[in-house]
């Protein structure tokens, strides 16, 4: 195998693995109904595109995923989606919703680090 190929396989192998890793599921006024009632155990983030915060939260949900790899990481953006982001009562960014056996158990609003997130999954 040439260095090209090895650099070749090297990266389509990482880019697999970091689109698995870390994907969250984009929720919309169609699917985000049976998306939550459809989840064992996940996480929500409500965002926008334009916040630092958010940007912040999305790396502490990515590190949150690494040692919890069963939850399912969802994402909605409130100015994109404002019906769906009212009918889950988010108005403030960032606000983060534990989702357990398809209902919201818990909700907090601000910044958080990735110890914060995993008490608050755990505890709700």
């Amino acid at each position: 195998m040439t260095h090209t190929e090895r650099v070749a396989r090297v990266q389509a192998l990482s880019c697999c693995n970091i689109r698995r890793k870390y994907m969250y599921t984009q929720l919309t006024s169609e699917n985000y109904g049976q998306a939550l009632e459809s989840t064992a155990q996940g996480v929500l983030l409500c965002s926008k595109a334009l916040c630092p915060h958010c940007k912040n939260m999305e790396k502490v949900m990515e590190k949150f995923q690494a040692k919890f790899p069963d939850v399912a990481l969802f994402k909605v953006d409130i100015l994109e989606e404002p019906e769906t982001a009212a009918a889950l009562g988010a108005d403030r960014v960032p606000t983060i919703m534990v989702i357990k056996d398809g209902k919201v158990a818990t909700t907090k609003v601000g910044l958080m680090n990735p110890r914060e997130l995993a008490a608050l999954y755990e505890t709700a």
